[in-house]
């Protein structure tokens, strides 16, 4: 008997509750804890965001004359020291060259398969010692794609002063070109003389901008600007930069990016360009991506060949084992 009216009472209360709540209030229910589940998400994006727009690489002290390690998405500085001091470039100021020749193919005014006649100016950087060389041939007719390559994997001189040429007629009016996109891209702390970051000492008889003491000049902020509009704008040149070698003539000539070798070798390196003079010292704007985040870093003034690498070895894993942990936090609250 007990048990009889145990279970008529738990029938009439099971039918009250589908009779008061009914299956738009259990819908609504269900809909609530989506809702919920929803905003934790977004509330976890945001966080993310935030963390993305706003933090600031701490704890590090870096040897070199002026760096720089900024976000290739936003833009945002994570890291500065000197970053706005206007310095000697060397080859890094290859990069806007990199960016007037690739507007002039953009534009029609070549394309990647034109022919380009070797001068004698090209020629005779090409043929110096110590100078980034790919020797170049005059009886010997070199397409944009082979001197681009040149110039932006081994960092080659006379290929650069040769697709000059061929943008605009001589190096004096490509250099112009230079300036004038240094102006509109805002770079304030920029001036260029050459195409190659060379001291103009350096090209003798050959050079004809300023006078024979100068040299190209950017701030390692002008050089993250440059380099973040190239990724951004030509994103095809990272196949170029990442390459860790390049052929010519029959000879092999080794990326000058040694984070690309077997020498000192960082995971998600992909570009960007070194520089060395006597007046610059050495520098290296690098480029990096790991797990959908890339830096776009600069260093200047180092005092050798491995120590711009090592120290930039030194901001990217400093920079990820941060950022790691600003996510890790943030997951957890």
């Amino acid at each position: 008997m007990k048990k009889r009216l145990l279970l008529i009472m738990i029938f009439f209360v099971s039918l009250f509750g589908l009779l008061y709540f009914g299956p738009e209030d259990n819908q609504h229910l269900a809909s609530q804890s989506i809702d919920n589940s929803q905003r934790t998400i977004e509330h976890r994006h945001f966080s993310d965001y935030l963390t993305k727009r706003f933090w600031k690489l701490t704890d590090i002290e870096l040897e070199a004359s002026s760096v720089i390690l900024i976000d290739a998405t936003t833009g945002h500085v994570i890291y500065q020291d000197n970053s706005e001091l206007s310095l000697p470039t060397a080859s890094m100021a290859k990069m806007m060259s990199e960016l007037v020749v690739l507007e002039a193919i953009e534009a029609g005014q070549l394309d990647w398969d034109s022919p380009v006649p070797i001068s004698d100016y090209a020629y005779y950087i090409s043929h110096h010692p110590g100078y980034a060389s790919v020797d170049l041939k005059q009886d010997i007719t070199y397409t944009v794609k082979e001197l681009f390559d040149a110039m932006a994997i081994h960092s080659a001189n006379g290929a650069t002063i040769a697709l000059a040429e061929a943008v605009s007629g001589s190096e004096t009016l490509f250099v112009q070109q230079m300036n004038r996109r240094a102006e509109e891209l805002g770079l304030s702390a920029s001036k260029f003389v050459n195409s190659t970051g060379l001291n103009n000492e350096h090209l003798g008889q050959f050079f004809s901008v300023g006078t024979i003491d100068d040299t190209n000049h950017m701030s390692a902020k002008d050089l993250a600007t440059l380099a973040r509009h190239l990724i951004n704008h030509h994103p095809a040149l990272l196949e170029i930069t990442s390459q860790p070698e390049y052929l010519a003539n029959e000879k092999e000539y080794m990326n000058t990016n040694l984070m690309l070798s077997d020498y000192i070798p960082y995971q998600g390196v992909d570009g960007l360009k070194t520089g060395y003079t006597d007046l610059a010292g050495y520098g290296f704007t690098g480029t990096v991506e790991q797990n959908g985040v890339r830096f776009i870093s600069v260093v200047m003034g180092t005092e050798s060949i491995m120590q711009r690498f090592i120290e930039t070895e030194r901001l990217y894993q400093h920079a990820y084992e941060q950022l790691d942990n600003l996510f890790h936090t943030s997951h957890q609250q």
